[in-house]
């Protein structure tokens, strides 16, 4: 198989295009401002910071399962045929389980330029959308160069860690969420 860099130019257009769309919308859309809290939850904050943390832990995951495929950890033995699905499966349940996250984060809070933390915890939470599309369509080239994948996946792994910094982690530890 032939890689050809230039291959990667139609997922990073689609990916910057995605974060640029969830960018303006954010900003331009009017914030319903209506909360709702999911049962077994104290308030919004709670379950958002919850599910943000269980993001994190399938990111730690798909990290540990994408190495054992590349053969970089676990015995040296090819790994079992199941794990490619199942590294396909934790990214699908993540990337779920993070979609009632932005749906509140923009569609009852909107965006908010008048707090440094949370213009930087919007900017990363557009970019992770982004790069999760671009990771997709990336894994779908088969003339993307080999380093092409690991790289988005380990970007993607960075922005969503920081998002989960810049609000479930103060959640967890007292300050503002």
């Amino acid at each position: 198989m032939t890689t050809r860099p230039a291959t990667l130019a139609v997922p990073l257009a689609a990916g910057a295009a995605t974060a640029l769309a969830l960018g303006v919308y954010a900003s331009v859309h009017e914030p319903s401002g209506r909360d709702f809290v999911l049962t077994g939850f104290d308030s919004s904050a709670s379950w958002k910071s919850a599910l943000a943390s269980v993001t994190v832990f399938m990111f730690v995951m798909q990290v540990s399962l994408g190495l054992r495929l590349a053969g970089r950890i676990g015995p040296r033995v090819p790994p079992p045929p199941w794990a490619r699905d199942l590294h396909r499966l934790v990214g699908t349940v993540a990337f779920g389980i993070s979609i009632p996250v932005v749906f509140h984060c923009i569609w009852t809070l909107g965006y908010r330029s008048d707090d440094a933390r949370l213009v930087l915890h919007s900017l990363l939470g557009c970019v992770a959308y982004g790069l999760y599309v671009a990771k997709i369509l990336t894994a779908r080239r088969d003339e993307r160069p080999e380093w092409a994948l690991p790289l988005t996946g380990t970007i993607l792994g960075i922005v969503i860690i920081g998002v989960w910094w810049t609000s479930a982690l103060l959640h967890y530890t007292g300050g503002t969420s």
